[in-house]
């Protein structure tokens, strides 16, 4: 990613409606799917300025990596001990009980996702647990991918199947922000039309306080429904799945 989005991203964590209820969904359907005792760890991969590490270390032991420098500075700010400037290949697996990895919003950044699966695949002892999210439908393609230099958008067939042929068994997997997707396809639709996108060099939208309290609600809301109900489309997709 460009160094503008670590320093923009590390900022908004705390309190963008995106990042507050991404963090709150996922660390919900982790802690309803994913058996870990209190002795393992979570791994996240790609952890980036650490404010879902940060999130998650409340309920669970997490370790987490990146390949920058300066994403790994901002974690230590945060004060994540465990952080760490690795790639998943070579990265000292055997120094933790590690029972889970997450990968959020990292795979679409990897040219190569079969093979960071098979890394994925590796890394994770029998009964182990990948969690996985990634932006959904290419025709959502937007100056927000090309900033965050990403190589593609998933929709969950292709997805699921990405995981599959890593050897993995899916345990649940669904679109997620799904309320806000008839706003985010209006919004995307009048970029176009008006050539407007490409003003914004942090390629995010920032809201009025008040808006954006909203947002994180409706997103938030979500959480309810999983992992029980399974949704048919949506702004990003998620995925539990298992190393048998």
């Amino acid at each position: 990613m460009k160094e503008i989005v670590y320093h923009t991203n590390y900022q908004l964590e705390e309190n963008y409606w995106w990042f507050l209820a991404r963090r709150q969904i996922i660390s919900d359907v982790i802690k309803k799917t994913v058996q870990i005792d209190k002795n393992e760890y979570i791994l996240d991969v790609g952890c980036g300025t650490c404010g879902m590490a940060e999130y998650l270390s409340k309920d669970f032991n997490v370790v987490a990596i990146d390949t920058s420098e300066l994403a790994l500075e901002y974690c230590k700010k945060r004060g994540i001990q465990h952080s760490f400037l690795s790639t998943l290949e070579n990265f000292p697996k055997n120094q933790y009980n590690i029972k889970a990895i997450t990968i959020l919003d990292v795979i679409e950044h990897i040219e190569d996702d079969n093979a960071i699966l098979d890394q994925l695949y590796q890394a994770l002892p029998i009964d182990g647990y990948l969690v996985a999210s990634v932006p959904a439908y290419q025709f959502l393609w937007s100056f927000h991918d090309e900033v965050h230099k990403h190589y593609r958008r998933y929709n969950l067939i292709n997805f699921k199947k990405l995981i599959q042929n890593a050897g993995f068994q899916i345990q649940f997997a669904t679109y997620f922000n799904t309320f806000l997707f008839p706003v985010a396809l209006a919004k995307r639709f009048i970029d176009i039309l008006l050539n407007i996108e490409k003003r914004n060099e942090y390629a995010i939208e920032i809201l009025p306080k008040p808006i954006n309290t909203l947002f994180t609600k409706i997103f938030e809301f979500e959480r309810y429904f999983f992992p029980k109900v399974s949704f048919p489309f949506g702004l990003s997709i998620l995925i539990i799945a298992k190393k048998l």
